[in-house]
């Protein structure tokens, strides 16, 4: 018992373990803050984007696509990623109606890694 400092509570936050759903895959294994939604070998439905908010984070769910400005399609917020991920699969054919009429998705997953630095660079003198 006693005061919590900001120190625990870091530590509480560090200790916890990282969100995960069976159907929310990140672009590096154990990754946190995104995370692509498909289920099984289907086609993509969309992406959750971890964000802060006072109190904790926020859920942003995305559609695989892109409107007609080139944006990925907002779909819900939720209050966790088993939250969005189970509103994203209970919606699956309005969002793939949605999928269906937009733009495809451009990007690939997982994003492109940054490239390596040479293996061969000279020191120089």
């Amino acid at each position: 018992m006693g005061v919590q400092t900001k120190f625990d509570n870091a530590r509480a936050a560090l200790n916890k373990p990282p969100a995960e759903h069976p159907c929310a895959h990140p672009p590096i294994p154990g990754g946190q803050g995104l995370w692509l939604i498909r289920q099984g070998e289907a086609a993509p439905l969309g992406y959750v984007r971890q964000r802060p908010v006072t109190g904790g984070f926020a859920f942003d769910v995305y559609a695989h696509c892109r409107d007609e400005g080139g944006r990925r399609p907002w779909l819900h917020t939720a209050s966790s990623l088993n939250s969005a991920v189970a509103w994203t699969l209970q919606h699956d054919a309005d969002v793939r109606t949605l999928i269906a009429r937009s733009t495809a998705e451009p990007d690939p997953w997982p994003p492109a890694a940054p490239p390596e630095p040479a293996a061969g660079r000279r020191r120089s003198s």
